[in-house]
C-alpha cells in the first residue's frame, strides 16, 4: 500500500545531489533557487555534494549515499529536493538504507526518477516526479512547476 507523506507548511527542504552536483560556475543558480524557497518561508539545508561535480557525478558513490541517507533519515527534513538529475544515481541505489526512511517527499525528475522508483517500491512511500531545484530559480514559474 502506498503511504503519502504529509508535507508541513514551511517544512525544511534538504538539497542533496545523489547524482550530478553543480560545478562552481553554476553555483549562482542553486543560490537563486534556495533564495526562492527561503522567500516563501522554507528553511533550506544544503549538502556538500550539491557544490561539487567531477566525472558526471557530484562525489564518489559512498559520499553521495552517506549524505542522501542522512537527509532521508533526518526527521526534521520534510522534502528532499536534488538540484537536478544526472547520469549515475544508479551507483548508490543499493546503498540506500530503505528501512530507515520515515515518510517524506522526494521531488525531482531525470536521473532522480531512479531514486523515486526505488524508494516507492522498497518502502511504499509515495514520491513525486516533478521539477528539480534549479527549475524554481526564476521569479516566475509555469503552472506545472
Amino acid at each position: 500500500m502506498i503511504r503519502y507523506p504529509f508535507l508541513q507548511e514551511r517544512t525544511t527542504v534538504g538539497v542533496t545531489a545523489p547524482s550530478s552536483g553543480v560545478e562552481e560556475t553554476l553555483h549562482g543558480l542553486v543560490k537563486q533557487a534556495i533564495g526562492r524557497l527561503e522567500e516563501k518561508g522554507y528553511r533550506v539545508v544544503c549538502g556538500e555534494t550539491v557544490w561539487t561535480q567531477s566525472k558526471a557525478r557530484s562525489a564518489p558513490a559512498a559520499v553521495r549515499a552517506a549524505e542522501l541517507n542522512a537527509f532521508l533519515q533526518d526527521e526534521g527534513i520534510g522534502l528532499i529536493f536534488p538540484p537536478w538529475g544526472g547520469e549515475l544515481l544508479i551507483e548508490i541505489i543499493d546503498r540506500i538504507e530503505y528501512a530507515r526512511i520515515p515518510p517524506k517527499w522526494i521531488l525531482g525528475y531525470s536521473d532522480t526518477s531512479a531514486l523515486l522508483l526505488a524508494v516507492t517500491l522498497a518502502t511504499g512511500i509515495a514520491t513525486a516526479h516533478g521539477t528539480n531545484l534549479i527549475d524554481i530559480r526564476g521569479a516566475y514559474s509555469d503552472e506545472t512547476t
